[in-house]
């Protein structure tokens, strides 16, 4: 997120302060002459304030005095090895008490300034030659530890709570205010960069998240309001007592409702399209949860899914990846979830879909768009219901008469996909045998890269390769005319049903969904709780980007 006149702005302010400090260097002296030229004018300040209360002339003067000695610590930002001496003089209290002066311009001043000290790129040090390599190393390390102290300090002093109060406090309608708020929401992302555990304490012991949602509601769009969900996004990346936080604040319908915004039409900038992808990311953390899953539900979220995949925007290619996490699982919701996407018409917009119906224009359109992300999706989708969907339920005979509709074109399809990722996988190790080869000339081989290669497949394609041959086993398995149609392409290709287990058995979390898969098929129950883990697992660690 950038406020571009803004940072310039504050840059400019930076660089001249570094600048007449150049000469002299940032050493603990120099931070302590800052530090009680600071305090001095904090005190004076108030002292004034309070003996000419309604007289704002007497005590003017004063508040530009501290208005640049706060600025003049900006400078320490060249130095966050020093931070610790900041802790040590105790000044961190005041200014956390900076944050309720009565002058917001002062309290900006120092939420500025904390964002400006806790900056991800304070610290860092350019590269130089081997020789400094070391030296660098160290000042990295010092200057991590000295961001780690301040950062403790400022929480033990009730940062989160008073910047909470802030954002309720400033007008955004106001120019000052308003990069108060950016600022502020600058910090919460500069904490969560810091140490991502903070999620759950900022999550479930302050205010900000309602602030968050409520934020994310205003019709028109900001930068505030695009940071407001990237803050949303983050937040929900990991732990579960955040997430279902976040379900008692009716978040799946608050970005249900925001993201419907976009369902026939992209956003208009740059910012305002990473804000809508901050929605749908959001909304697919969430969905890891059965609580979410049946609020998703209960939102008609499916129902704007479909709308979406209509179309040929942002939202419909996203929207897929939504349907597949609403979808998966082993829980009853996912269950609910499938059944009402079949009686919604979702086969009807999938199919098209997975027959690559719109992908050239999707690609000419939307740099974003991956076919091969998109393909995994929806053999994600229909392998949920062919795990959810018994042989009693109505919605499985749909879903198999999909594939023997128009003489077996999906199953064509199917194996067609096949061919291309087994291609793909082919080559790829290929590459890594020649790997393989150069490593052990170099005597270099080593145990852990078997695991880096079979990445390197899964990336490739092979994840891919997985859910196609899934499907194409279940279904060869159930529907005696669909393993017929196969067998014949197959054998086109001088191949047999054999090739489709070969890849199935090489990974036993995929053998065991397959073995779940005929099961079901055999008229076996459904029951969730025995459904494999396997699904949910790669989805958790695909591809949440």
């Amino acid at each position: 997120m950038t406020m571009n006149r803004y940072n310039i702005h504050h840059n400019l302010e930076k660089l001249t302060l570094i600048f007449f400090l150049k000469d002299d260097g940032i050493n603990v002296t120099s931070v302590k002459r800052m530090i009680l030229k600071f305090e001095k004018a904090i005190n004076k300040n108030q002292e004034l304030r309070m003996r000419y209360s309604n007289e704002p002339k007497k005590f003017m003067e004063s508040e530009a005095d501290l208005d640049e000695e706060i600025k003049n610590l900006l400078v320490l930002t060249q130095a966050p090895h020093l931070y610790p001496e900041l802790v040590k003089l105790n000044s961190v209290p005041s200014l956390m008490s900076l944050l309720s002066h009565e002058n917001t311009d002062i309290t900006i001043d120092a939420i500025d300034l904390i964002s400006e000290w806790l900056d991800e790129d304070v610290g860092i040090v350019a590269g130089g030659n081997e020789d400094a390599d070391d030296e660098q190393e160290e000042r990295s390390e010092a200057a991590t530890n000295g961001i780690k102290v301040l950062m403790d300090s400022l929480l033990e002093n009730e940062l989160l709570e008073l910047l909470v109060q802030n954002l309720d406090r400033l007008d955004e309608n106001e120019e000052g205010d308003r990069q108060g708020v950016f600022k502020i929401l600058s910090i919460f992302e500069n904490l969560l960069s810091l140490d991502p555990e903070l999620a759950k304490r900022i999550t479930l012991q302050t205010q900000l998240v309602p602030w968050l949602l409520k934020r994310i509601q205003s019709k028109e769009f900001d930068s505030n309001r695009g940071y407001a969900s990237e803050l949303i996004s983050i937040l929900l990346q990991k732990d579960h007592d955040v997430r279902m936080k976040f379900c008692e604040l009716d978040a799946v319908d608050i970005l249900l409702r925001v993201s419907s915004v976009y369902k026939r039409k992209d956003p208009k900038e740059e910012d305002e399209t990473e804000m809508l992808e901050n929605f749908f990311n959001a909304m697919i953390s969430l969905l890891n949860e059965e609580k979410a899953k049946t609020l998703f539900l209960e939102g008609e979220g499916i129902e704007l899914m479909l709308i979406m995949l209509k179309e040929k925007t942002l939202a419909r290619i996203r929207a897929v990846k939504v349907l597949n996490y609403a979808l998966s699982g082993s829980d009853d919701a996912a269950h609910a979830n499938c059944t009402r996407f079949v009686d919604a018409m979702g086969l009807k917009a999938l199919f098209p879909l997975f027959m690559g119906k719109g992908n050239k224009k999707l690609k000419k359109i939307h740099k974003s768009f991956v076919e091969s992300e998109d393909e995994e999706h929806i053999l994600c989708i229909i392998l949920s219901m062919l795990r959810h969907l018994s042989c009693d339920d109505i919605q499985r005979l749909r879903l198999l008469n999909k594939f023997t509709e128009d003489d077996y074109e999906k199953v064509d399809r199917l194996v067609e996909m096949k061919q291309y990722y087994e291609e793909r996988d082919q080559q790829v190790r290929k590459a890594i045998q020649r790997d393989i080869e150069q490593l052990e000339q170099e005597d270099e081989l080593d145990e852990l890269m078997e695991e880096e290669f079979y990445l390197r497949r899964l990336d490739a394609g092979l994840f891919v390769l997985q859910r196609v041959c899934l499907v194409l086993g279940a279904l060869y398995a159930e529907n005696k005319g669909v393993g017929a149609k196969v067998d014949l392409l197959l054998g086109r290709q001088g191949l047999d049903r054999s090739s489709i287990m070969d890849v199935i058995e090489e990974e036993t979390a995929v053998l065991a969904d397959f073995v779940h898969l005929r099961k079901v098929a055999m008229g076996a129950t459904t029951n969730p709780s025995q459904q494999p883990q396997q699904q949910q697992q790669q989805n958790d660690s695909n591809h949440m980007d």
